[in-house]
């Protein structure tokens, strides 16, 4: 039974009674037991010893007495007959020690000297007991032989000598009396090299490449021996090979010599030796079995996969596979193979295709290009494009020393070999015969995968691949390849029958196995059908879908070009546009996950932090970050060439169930330095250092400030709108104080001319006078008769004041801005023969358009897109070839014409790398090239013109004014909050949106003051002729009042202050006057309609700025 007592504790158990002097009986059997095998195992090891010493000792006299029998025979009898030899060879075999070179010398030569009578014994004995005692004691003589070479400093010549002759088909067949046929020298070597494999003849012939020729022999490539050594030792391996090409349908035979080829020769660090002399003189032997080699790699490859996947290797069914993967274990798939292959692959790639060997060899490429990752980054790649923001900069920081110490641990040999790589896997020929054959296997998802992965490895190590790698540039004018990918993409399905694109879209992350094989075709196809855009004309793009459009209704003014390499129908390009902007959501929040990793993973990347581990969890990130990269690239230039050809539904663009924080604007720190958490990383705690910084940014605020600037037009214009301003109140806050409201708070003064605005406001305003723009300005403007202009400025006197200045900047006539054909702003690109110093001049205006921009003010600018896009754009030096059409729509359609363009037209152009500038009447040839007036443009490279043209046009010629134009800019306004919009977007911030003014919205949205109200007779008189107002009289009457004479984007309810009319007094002889720092409207209590209507009108029509006031 059981007792309580009430206490809950468990009472320890104490025994105060001491050690026992008394043991159970038990335990004294136990203990006796386990002292009994302890003498047993130390009499068994004492009896082993014994053994193995006696052994050796036997052995040494048996050796002793054998070479004391040796030497006797030798005196007493000599070496006559094969008798003799028989009986002397079968002694130095047992006994022979490296000393005992001479002896082995003399052997070989006493053989060489009878090779007709050994060979008959080899090859033609009719007792094959005879037979096999020979050949055993030849295999074992060959190997003593090349041990002789690799460890002695005596004379090589005759075991190099013997070597040659027993495993030379021709020799044997020349030195063999009686002619037998070729199978029975091909079973008889065969044998022999087998077993010389198994006794490390790649091993040793690969130590003796290294130790008998001196490593400066081969500095450059060369399949010429330069002496006799590096000959037979090149033959030595030559031979066995040969063997497998030639004679050879044995596959286990086969796999044995390339298994041991391959470990010993080709995946081990290389010396000068093997790089440059033994893989090239291979490539340049017609019988070296290149096919073989590479369906023997992709065997071993095949079954490391099986193994990946966590095939059972233990169940009888795969003792196939298991067995494989056991014999071929030392073959490693790293950077030398994959060099060598590359080398290799010069004479035989012909062969591979003709024997429909393309597949298994890009498989074999794909198994090893991954290697490249561990070279240090020709332009270091942080992840995906954040620019400035520090809120991920810690993953470039991650990424950078993860890179450093790889190249620290990375030999200089190795490294070497990974960039010749590179260099060798674009060169023309070996990408011609694979873009050329590739069509015929697209069926083949391996063949896509494998192709997509080679691909992939370079973008992720060179982040201009696309634009600098051969094969990546002539993939991308492979319309079937690009259509094959992305229908790959849209039918690759997981186990449980899921489409893998849709499974990203969602935000869900996918196994890797799974991801290792769409992430590829996915960066791939974005990177190779954006590459294709670029090149495309607007006619070219709607080619291939002139009646697709029709049917579907699409309204298109673009003339559509013909052209073969356009690989979707404008339905396709819609539905691919969805897909794309739902797949660069997920990714995002992908990138930016909301929960922890689990425990289990926290302690496992604890413990398993090795230098493995940490690379592999880098290069995971590059990988995911690369894929959002190109992918947001493909959206944006699908979504540019919407917004210019306008082909998709106005809806297709917005994503409804985006939960942007639009109520609280201030918690999207687009430029901030608080800490948040890391692309493709969980959620880590922070230190207290961290904390102390300011609180970190949450998931939801990454993922809106990520989306806002990469993506931004998944959200309506509004919406984003509206985060601008609520971001603008904000800094407005910070910058002028809580008291703003009541015209308090910091405050620049500035008085200038109304004649001379710009001269004033460039003088006072410079950043020596005034570091920041961002205070309360008030103005006081002098007339032309040098008299202080009446009011006090509430705020209207300076709207009107920066107008006039931006107006007076940006006029062409001052010279800093000129106009396109189409009457559009830009830079002048003579600027600096106009003004020394008009770098300072354009930072200038920058500041003014950016302090514009801050106070909300819409001043009418009409600027041109291509500059429009250095301001909204990420990169101001991008080229987009049709934003030249901006700039100059001629020079546009006249390069676009020379795509159709053969030599001979070339010829007739007579074109070169040169450009002919007028700078005011100076006229001045500049090359667009180094040498660029001695290269004529031909067939080869107009693609180069055209994108230096254009480069030239859109950057060079104007880079200095934009540039400075844009850090005045930055100045003002953070320009990471301009990436929100498009180019369109950004004009219709900068000057409002091209509409009529709605007379009902601003009646709906207007408050009166005085005895005046909605119902009062001379109110709705005054509205009643406003709606007489055309729409430019209209517009007079919002700058009269307002100081801007187009309407707030948003509507008239986001007008501040609201517009006001007040009664001004029974006076009908005063005209109407304004109050713009109020927008206020001072209407006197007119009677007659007509009268109302000649006062306004000549109030709102006069121009006389404030004096009306």
């Amino acid at each position: 039974m059981f007792h309580f007592d009430g206490s809950f504790k468990r009472s320890p158990i104490q025994n105060l009674g001491g050690s026992s002097v008394e043991t159970d009986r038990q335990t004294l059997i136990k203990k006796a037991q386990i002292e009994r095998k302890k003498r047993e195992e130390i009499r068994k090891k004492e009896e082993n010893s014994l053994k193995i010493q006696s052994s050796f000792h036997i052995r040494q006299l048996i050796k002793q007495k054998e070479r004391t029998s040796y030497e006797d025979y030798l005196k007493v009898k000599g070496l006559k007959n094969f008798d003799d030899l028989e009986f002397l060879l079968k002694r130095l075999l047992y006994y022979y020690e490296l000393e005992d070179a001479d002896k082995l010398i003399f052997i070989c030569q006493f053989i060489i000297k009878n090779l007709q009578e050994l060979f008959t014994i080899l090859l033609q004995s009719n007792d094959e007991l005879i037979k096999l005692q020979w050949r055993f004691r030849i295999q074992k003589l060959l190997v003593l032989c090349v041990r002789q070479i690799f460890s002695s400093s005596s004379s090589i010549a005759i075991p190099l000598r013997i070597i040659e002759i027993f495993t030379s088909f021709e020799l044997i067949m020349w030195n063999n009396p009686v002619k037998s046929n070729d199978q029975t020298v091909v079973i008889f070597l065969k044998r022999l090299f087998s077993f010389l494999i198994d006794k490390s003849y790649f091993t040793n012939v690969r130590k003796m490449l290294e130790n008998k020729i001196p490593e400066n022999t081969y500095d450059e490539v060369t399949t010429r021996p330069h002496n006799e050594i590096a000959r037979m030792l090149l033959e030595m391996i030559e031979r066995p090979l040969k063997l497998v090409k030639t004679f050879s349908a044995d596959p286990t035979f086969d796999s044995k010599v390339l298994s041991s080829f391959t470990s010993e020769i080709l995946t081990k660090d290389f010396s000068n030796t093997i790089s440059n002399f033994i893989v090239p003189s291979l490539g340049s032997k017609p019988d070296f079995p290149f096919i073989k080699l590479i369906r023997f790699l992709h065997d071993i490859h095949t079954e490391k996969l099986c193994r990946n996947q966590s095939i059972d290797l233990t169940s009888p069914e795969n003792d196939n596979h298991r067995q494989i993967i056991q014999e071929h274990k030392h073959v490693k798939f790293n950077g030398f193979l994959l060099y060598s292959l590359l080398k290799l692959d010069a004479m035989f790639l012909s062969d591979v295709i003709n024997q429909n060997c393309l597949s298994l060899y890009l498989v074999v490429i794909e198994a090893m290009i991954g290697n490249i990752s561990r070279l240090p980054k020709p332009n270091q790649y942080s992840g995906f494009n954040f620019d400035d923001d520090d809120v991920v900069q810690d993953l470039s920081d991650s990424d950078d020393d993860s890179v450093d110490g790889d190249e620290e641990m990375q030999p200089q040999c190795e490294r070497l070999i990974l960039s010749d790589i590179i260099v060798m896997i674009n060169e023309q020929n070996r990408v011609g015969k694979i873009v050329k054959n590739i069509d015929g296997l697209l069926y083949k998802p391996e063949v896509v995968h494998s192709l997509c992965q080679v691909a992939h490895s370079l973008m992720i190590y060179n982040r201009s691949a696309i634009n600098e790698y051969r094969l990546l540039d002539m993939l991308a004018f492979k319309p079937e390849f690009i259509r094959t990918l992305w229908y790959t993409l849209l039918t690759t399905k997981t186990q449980k029958n899921q489409v893998l694109i849709s499974i990203l879209s969602k935000g869900i992350q996918i196994p890797p196995s799974e991801s290792s094989f769409v992430v590829p075709i996915l960066a791939t196809f974005c990177a190779l059908f954006g590459r294709l855009l670029s090149t495309l004309h607007d006619g070219e793009f709607f080619y291939c879908t002139f009646e697709a459009n029709e049917s579907m209704g699409i309204d298109c003014d673009i003339e559509p070009i013909e052209n073969k390499v356009m690989p979707f129908h404008i339905k396709d390009i819609i539905h691919m546009s969805l897909a794309l902007k739902e797949i660069a959501i997920g990714l995002v929040e992908l990138a930016f996950p909301e929960t922890r990793s689990a425990l289990k993973d926290h302690y496992r990347n604890i413990f398993n932090d090795s230098d493995d581990t940490v690379n592999r969890m880098n290069q995971e990130k590059i990988i995911w970050s690369q894929l959002l990269k190109v992918c947001v690239s493909l959206l944006r230039q699908l979504h540019t060439r919407d917004l210019r050809c306008n082909f998709c539904p106005s809806d297709n663009w917005i994503a409804p169930t985006l939960n942007i924080p639009l109520d609280r604007p201030n918690d999207l720190h687009f430029s901030s330095r608080r800490r948040g958490p890391k692309p493709f990383q969980p959620i880590r705690d922070f230190t207290r250092k961290n904390l102390e910084e300011g609180p970190p940014m949450s998931t939801k605020q990454i993922r809106s400030i990520t989306i806002l600037k990469e993506i931004p037009f998944v959200v309506p214009f509004n919406k984003r709108f509206e985060v601008l301003q609520g971001l603008l109140a904000a800094e407005k806050l910070r910058s002028q104080g809580e008291m703003q409201g009541f015209l308090q708070g910091p405050q620049t003064h500035l008085t200038v001319r109304r004649t001379h605005l710009y001269e004033d406001a460039f003088d006072k305003l410079s950043p020596e006078n005034e570091p920041s723009l961002r205070t309360r300005f008030r103005v006081q403007m002098i007339n032309e008769h040098q008299l202080e202009e009446a009011g006090i400025d509430g705020g209207g006197i300076f709207r009107e004041f920066l107008s006039e200045l931006i107006k007076s900047a940006f006029d062409p006539n001052r010279g800093f801005f000129i106009l396109t054909k189409d009457n559009m702003l830009y830079p002048n690109p003579s600027a600096s023969v106009i003004q020394e110093n008009y770098q300072r001049h354009y930072y200038f205006i920058g500041r003014m358009l950016g302090k514009a921009l801050f106070e909300n003010l819409l001043v009418e600018l009409p600027l041109a897109e291509f500059f429009l896009s250095k301001l909204a754009g990420r990169q101001s030096n991008i080229i987009d070839i049709h934003q030249l059409t901006s700039l100059d729509p001629d020079m546009h359609k006249n390069l676009m014409k020379l795509k159709s363009y053969d030599e001979n037209d070339f010829k007739d152009l007579g074109l070169d790398f040169t450009v002919v500038c007028d700078d005011l009447g100076d006229t001045r040839v500049v090359e667009l090239k180094p040498d660029g007036a001695n290269i004529t443009v031909n067939s080869s490279n107009w693609i180069e013109y055209i994108q230096m043209m254009a480069d030239f046009k859109l950057n060079r010629q104007i880079r200095e004014q934009c540039q400075a134009f844009r850090q005045g800019l930055t100045n003002v306004l953070p320009i990471s909050w301009l990436y929100m919009f498009n180019t369109k977007e950004l004009q219709v911030l900068i000057s409002g949106a091209e509409i009529p003014v709605d007379v009902d919205d601003l009646m709906n949205h207007t408050r009166y003051g005085g005895d005046y109200n909605s119902d009062h007779k001379t109110v709705k008189m005054f509205w009643k002729v406003v709606r007489t107002f055309d729409d430019d009289q209209r517009r007079q009457l919002l700058k009269f009042v307002t100081s801007c004479s187009r309407p707030p984007l948003l509507g008239f309810k986001d007008l501040d202050p609201p517009f006001s009319i007040q009664n001004s007094g029974d006076d009908l002889n005063r005209l109407v006057t304004a109050s713009t720092c109020l927008n206020l409207l001072k209407l006197p209590e007119y009677t007659d309609e007509s009268q109302l209507r000649e006062k306004l009108l000549y109030a709102i029509q006069s121009g006389v700025g404030f004096e009306l006031s």
